[in-house]
């Protein structure tokens, strides 16, 4: 029951973000029958699912707000801003009642008096709202009443397809909405299509239904009953007293108006004689099917795609357990190598081809359009604006990029810090921004793309600007940095990441007290990211953020420094080149090259490293870039490509720079893998 009451929970949480963004859509865009759509059907889904499990809260709440919809969709009433802000409002509290619900708990005098108090203005808005009630109680009960004791009596009929259970729906799931949109008077189950055992598939439907159904929904509430497998069934809505659609389906069907008949259905007894239809055995057609040429068979069923919810957790150790078989591939090739053994060689290339599509594959599965996740800001950014008194115009660049779940999970709470500072300190007041000349509405952006294997999320605006004297002046108050200091403006920019450093001039409930971005960055630097600032005074601020694609498995190249060897980033090398007596004679002791006219810091491993001098007869430069920054790697061995597995090194090795990991080599030796934004800030502390 604990994995059924999960996909409950996540399958809730989807609706609910498909109807926050259908409202935030609409808020930017204005009110259409699409977005409607969206959160009549989200309510709906919402609705049915909570009531499989008898979680009569959810289902009483999510009815009238359901009603309130249908009328919006059907035209009788108009869907303001004002009902847009009770719809956030609607949406918050069904979170609150789901997470009761999952929770066993019962709703508390604060979630009720809330409750009340949205189901009475939710009631207030439908048309010939009964406002001589006092009790929010009695006008639900009153609509619910209405739905059980409608006057249409509509007739569904409906088979399943042979392919239906790879739907992963259930039988029970779509007769359980019937009892949701009214009364069932009369089911009859239609079995005459299951064949005898030794023919029969277990995989295969073979069975339909005859329902007499009691409503006061239109018919296309009946039919969204069937809204997620339409493609997967047979089926005829009508009204019961259309003679001609039901002597048609009667028609259709041999044997069926004697059932009918028997079980009672309404208008039955009014039909006619039955025409005679033929109908062949399935095994005949089977049979003639297949004795006809194959140039004659024309068309083919399609096979269908669904999605399938796997448990996080499942993929993780998947991935965990391929990292393994990468290493066991690498002591393989290591083997064949010492045998020199061509076959051994030759399978261990193969099954590394292999791995390589299977980890790729795998890591596919992991991967995720950041879009998905970070529209809920767009929720947020309403939110804080609205309680700041700000006009606020925000964006989503680049929303289609991909990035690993896992790293999309860890990095949604520092965004949303860095997007409330944003709009709190950095987006000046309307009243400011005119007398500055500016649009009295701010420009906030979050902007996602792909840049030399990281992927890049930037947060800009056009507000005020960091104040760069405040932040200084506040770090030499605090001690941070001495006051004959010579910092850069990045420097200076950069000290707002310490802790209890805050410049703001009161403290309010979104920021302020100087507590989250020293936790923001330490959450990207545990991602092995990056975070940098470019402001502007007026004109704005600029946060960079730079992410590992994934933090699992990632190309490497191996080469090797002294005695060690090592692993670097393969998407972070630009080139290599021979550090030959031309460049060593243009060196002259510094270290730095001219490399085809432009000047290219070096990084001497061994001196970093306490490395001892290596015996080979070639010296090296590994060219790597990472954002704007380009550096000489001064190394011995060059070992090329090497598919590698992050392992950690343990708290003992934190302090060491520009180390972020470890692999094992198929030797069985450790390669130590090299965090390259470290490793170029050692480089540039030491150029300054």
């Amino acid at each position: 029951m604990d994995e059924e009451l999960e996909l409950f929970r996540e399958d809730v949480d989807e609706q609910l973000t498909f109807m926050e963004n259908a409202l935030i859509a609409m808020q930017d865009s204005g009110v259409n029958d699409d977005d409607i759509g969206a959160l009549f059907r989200a309510m709906h889904t919402i609705k049915g699912t909570a009531g499989m499990f008898d979680f009569t809260d959810i289902v009483g709440f999510a009815h009238i707000a359901e009603s309130l919809l249908s009328e919006v969709r059907e035209s009788r009433v108009t869907l303001d801003e004002e009902m847009i802000e009770i719809f956030f409002k609607t949406k918050d509290h069904m979170q609150t009642l789901v997470d009761l619900a999952l929770e066993g708990k019962t709703l508390d005098a604060q979630t009720q008096a809330t409750n009340d108090e949205l189901l009475k203005i939710l009631v207030s808005m439908m048309p010939n709202a009964k406002s001589s009630k006092n009790s929010t109680e009695v006008v639900v009960e009153e609509i619910t009443d209405d739905v059980s004791n409608g006057d249409l009596l509509w007739h569904v009929s409906f088979r399943l397809k042979p392919h239906f259970f790879s739907t992963g729906m259930e039988i029970i799931s779509i007769l359980n909405f019937f009892d949701m949109l009214g009364s069932v008077e009369k089911k009859l189950l239609i079995d005459d299509n299951i064949p005898k055992l030794d023919s029969l598939n277990p995989t295969e439907a073979y069975i339909g239904y005859e329902i007499l159904f009691s409503t006061d929904s239109p018919y296309s509430d009946i039919e969204e009953i069937f809204e997620f497998i339409m493609d997967d069934v047979e089926l005829e809505i009508f009204k019961a007293d259309d003679l001609d659609m039901l002597q048609a389906l009667v028609d259709a069907n041999k044997g069926l108006l004697e059932k009918l008949n028997t079980e009672g259905f309404s208008n039955v007894a009014k039909l006619g004689t039955t025409k005679e239809v033929k109908v062949e055995p399935k095994e005949v057609v089977q049979e003639q099917e297949s004795s006809k040429p194959s140039s004659e068979v024309k068309t083919k069923e399609k096979k269908k795609s669904f999605s399938l919810r796997v448990d996080s957790s499942k993929i993780d150790q998947l991935i965990n357990q391929i990292s393994e078989m990468v290493i066991a591939n690498a002591k393989i090739t290591q083997r064949a190598d010492v045998l020199d053994d061509n076959e051994l060689g030759e399978s261990a290339t193969i099954l590394s081809d292999m791995l390589e599509e299977i980890r790729t594959g795998v890591m596919n599965i992991r991967m995720v359009q950041v879009g998905d996740s970070f529209n809920k800001f767009k929720r947020i950014v309403h939110d804080v604006a609205k309680k700041v008194d700000k006009q606020i115009d925000f964006q989503i660049i680049g929303g289609e990029t991909e990035l690993d779940k896992m790293v999309v999970e860890k990095i949604s709470d520092p965004l949303m810090h860095m997007l409330r500072n944003s709009i709190d300190h950095g987006i000046e007041t309307p009243e400011e921004r005119k007398a500055a000349a500016k649009n009295e509405m701010g420009h906030v952006q979050l902007k996602t793309y792909p840049d030399a294997g990281t992927i890049v999320i930037e947060i800009s605006d056009d507000g005020k600007g960091l104040p760069k004297e405040k932040i200084l002046q506040k770090a030499i108050a605090n001690g941070l940095v001495s006051a004959n200091n010579n910092l850069s403006d990045k420097e200076i920019y950069n000290l707002i990441f310490a802790a209890g450093l805050s410049t703001a001039e009161k403290v309010s409930d979104i920021s302020g007290r100087g507590v989250g971005m020293d936790v923001v960055k330490r959450n990207i630097e545990s991602l092995r990211g990056t975070v940098e600032i470019d402001s502007k005074p007026g004109e704005g601020s600029l946060f960079t953020i730079r992410l590992p694609l994934t933090l699992a498995i990632i190309d490497g190249f191996l080469i090797q420094s002294g005695h060690t060897k090592y692993i670097i980033p393969l998407e972070m090398i630009q080139e290599c080149i021979e550090l030959d007596d031309h460049y060593k004679k243009e060196m002259d002791g510094n270290e730095y090259i001219n490399l085809r006219d432009s000047m290219l810091p070096l990084l001497d491993l061994r001196k970093v490293y306490n490395e001892e001098k290596s015996q080979s007869e070639r010296e090296n430069i590994v060219v790597v870039r990472y954002g704007e920054y380009k550096m000489g790697m001064m190394v011995d061995e060059l070992y090329g490509e090497f598919q590698t597995v992050i392992k950690p090194l343990g708290s003992m090795f934190n302090k060491v720079p520009g180390v972020s990991g470890g692999t094992i080599l198929g030797s069985g030796e450790i390669a130590l893998i090299f965090d390259i934004p470290k490793l170029m800030e050692h480089k540039i502390k030491e150029l300054n």
